[in-house]
């Protein structure tokens, strides 16, 4: 699971909403999970670099809206709780957002695949080893949760090795949105064929090669596409 040195804004978190968006963002990410206790609150607080009472403000309004429990005591703390809806109300709630979310998959296709070439010329050996990592994990993944958090440190890691953070960022940010309402749904994240998909772009970026990087990347987030096209539509 996530640990609090894991957990990093990228950005100065100057009040309670900006926390609560940094929670809900780490939770479509995958980076935080249902039933995942946040570090003590002092600890949360100055790591995140914001007062102890604007973290209490963030955490009174994730209580409030069910996106975490407050456990009391000595041996208590924010615990990440599960907001799926129903499952006839989730699926309307996407129909409804469908036009958002396939342009959100376009942008994605565009951004990443332009990524995986740049990343072919300008990955360290570091962006290799936190690719293998993320396989790694995603290959041995038990459940929906896992298998999102190691899809999502493997596309970020293709995104942090083109060596543009801008670049970097914006691909995270299209990635939060897209989940943010995916998840609202229960469905099957297949990882064997992710797994195989992902591969394909890690050995073009090994090998230098940023055009069969760039296919391979666009071609996965279309298999992405038609797999939630198939969802929504049925």
């Amino acid at each position: 699971m996530t640990g609090v040195d894991d957990l990093r804004p990228g950005r100065t978190l100057s009040g309670y909403a900006d926390v609560v968006e940094f929670v809900q963002r780490e939770v479509s990410l995958g980076r935080l999970v249902p039933g995942q206790k946040l570090p003590a609150e002092r600890k949360l607080a100055e790591h995140l670099g914001v007062a102890r009472e604007t973290l209490r403000q963030a955490l009174r309004v994730l209580e409030g809206s069910g996106q975490v429990v407050i456990v009391r005591g000595t041996a208590g703390g924010a615990v990440i709780q599960d907001t799926g809806l129903a499952p006839h109300v989730a699926l309307h709630v996407l129909r409804q957002r469908r036009d958002d979310l396939l342009d959100l998959v376009e942008f994605r296709s565009e951004l990443e695949s332009v990524a995986a070439r740049m990343s072919a010329s300008r990955r360290a050996s570091q962006h290799l080893d936190e690719m293998a990592d993320a396989q790694d994990a995603l290959h041995s993944a038990e459940n929906k949760d896992q298998s999102r958090r190691a899809d999502t440190a493997f596309h970020l890691a293709v995104a942090r090795a083109s060596g543009n953070p801008p670049l970097a960022a914006a691909i995270e940010d299209a990635r939060a949105s897209m989940f943010h309402s995916v998840d609202l749904v229960d469905y099957e994240f297949i990882k064997e064929s992710s797994h195989a998909q992902h591969q394909l772009v890690f050995e073009s970026i090994v090998a230098g090669d940023g055009a069969a990087a760039a296919e391979h990347m666009r071609r996965h987030v279309e298999l992405s596409r038609l797999e939630m096209l198939k969802m929504i539509d049925g």
